[in-house]
């Protein structure tokens, strides 16, 4: 069983897998039917056909079993941001580290972070249900780090893409913005990105494969001597 909270009107902040990817809208869950695999590019997407221009958004991270201080790494790990509009117009946008709020146990990352008119989905339960669940990892915390991404003009079907370092496994990111008359629009956990543990490539599967084989035609070797033996 999943724990999300039903997505309230203003959770219309999808994260996606990068502008341009078939998952860049959201809608490709790795647990269950929740949450979005990221990778180094990942983006926000604006779902909702009738949100006004934001003002900012924020880009929240939560890191699995993080320290308690802030790790200069993720810190610098957001590498560029642009804004891509419906017609495909792309624009720059100004990135900025906001703040290291610490290392969330418990209740939601909105309420541990102060945010008002947002669902509690974005738990520490779910998330770290989620983390167990896809990628075996056992999260005693999740650090929480916000970054401010300067864009008046984020509305209806628009997307944020994002060029980051690569985040570490279990690893989180969710958004969440005003408009001028102070509503929220945010990421509820149904539409979460989560860093997964990456496929095997193809010949890497192959070389296990190979691996495999040899470990079979060794044994019977083995077994057919022992026999001749016997």
């Amino acid at each position: 069983a999943f724990f999300s909270i039903a997505a309230q009107a203003g959770a219309t902040l999808h994260i996606g897998s990068g502008y341009g990817t078939t998952c860049a809208t959201g809608g490709c869950p790795i647990y269950g039917s929740e949450v979005n695999n990221i990778v180094s590019t990942f983006d926000i997407y604006q779902n909702s056909a009738s949100a006004p221009a934001l003002k900012t958004v924020d880009l929240i991270l939560g890191v699995a079993n993080s320290s308690a201080s802030a790790d200069a790494a993720i810190i610098n790990s957001i590498l560029s941001a642009t804004l891509i509009d419906t017609y495909g117009n792309q624009t720059s946008v100004s990135t900025a580290f906001d703040s290291y709020a610490g290392l969330m146990t418990s209740s939601d990352v909105y309420s541990f972070l102060g945010f008002k008119g947002a669902d509690k989905s974005n738990s520490f339960k779910n998330w770290s249900a989620a983390a167990l669940a896809v990628d075996g990892i056992h999260a005693s915390n999740f650090g929480i780090y916000v970054f401010s991404l300067d864009t008046a003009n984020f509305s209806a079907h628009d997307y944020i893409n994002l060029s980051t370092n690569l985040l570490p496994e279990g690893a989180f990111a969710v958004s969440y913005g005003l408009d001028s008359s102070g509503k929220a629009y945010y990421t509820a956990f149904t539409n979460s990105g989560m860093r997964d543990r990456p496929v095997p490539e193809p010949m890497t599967l192959a070389l296990v494969g190979l691996g495999l084989v040899a470990i079979g035609f060794t044994t019977r070797k083995k077994f057919f001597r022992n026999s001749k033996k016997g």
